[in-house]
């Protein structure tokens, strides 16, 4: 007689008995990574944006200004969050907007006196909120020495950036303790946090 080979109904049984018990603690680890690693991909596109700022403001000794958008084409002022896109542009005239007809590369000619749009960054895919800090509601921008220049009170005129008050808050529906902070210093560096640059506790919306 021949011995058939395979599992019984007790072996069965016990390997999905294992395989349930690995997947129960495998499979919220890998959701909890996928989620972490979503939230540095979208702190480093606001890190890169602002690094771009910076190196064209000093490139160019003009301003170059960050600022919330919603259409991709022109600064936003109503204090929505930031997951909604930014533009980076060459604030020509220092209005702290993007000039009518700036769009293209006609701004960015030799000699050109519209603003240059450098970058146009899309809304985030999914439910993340980036929050913006009280230093930086609308906008953030860069002068010609590379230091960081704020309108906390959104009025039109910059003033120097409070450390405490420059960052950026992402988070996602886990809540304040999954979110990290992007933190603007005065001299235009970013640094990612878990805390606020006070080392208050982040908050989500």
């Amino acid at each position: 007689m021949k011995r058939q080979n395979g599992f019984n109904l007790f072996e069965l049984m016990i390997v999905v008995a294992v395989l349930g018990t690995m997947l129960s603690i495998g499979v919220p680890g890998l959701q909890s990574f996928i989620l972490d690693n979503r939230i540095s991909s979208q702190l480093n596109l606001l890190s890169s944006s602002l690094a771009l700022a910076r190196s064209e403001a000093v490139k160019n000794n003009q301003p170059v200004v960050v600022c919330v958008t919603s259409d991709g084409a022109a600064c936003d002022t109503s204090g929505v969050t930031w997951n909604t896109g930014w533009l980076v542009f060459i604030d020509r005239n220092g209005d702290m907007g993007v000039d009518a007809g700036s769009a293209g590369t006609d701004g960015c000619a030799e000699g050109a006196t519209a603003d240059c749009v450098l970058a146009v960054q899309a809304a985030f895919s999914g439910e993340n909120t980036l929050s913006p800090g009280p230093g930086v509601p609308n906008l953030i921008a860069y002068d010609g020495t590379g230091t960081a220049r704020c309108d906390k009170t959104a009025d039109g005129s910059y003033e120097a950036c409070v450390n405490a008050d420059t960052y950026f808050t992402l988070c996602d529906f886990r809540g304040a303790g999954h979110a990290r902070a992007l933190s603007i210093s005065k001299t235009g560096r970013s640094a990612v946090l878990d805390k606020k640059p006070n080392g208050g506790a982040l908050t989500c919306p």
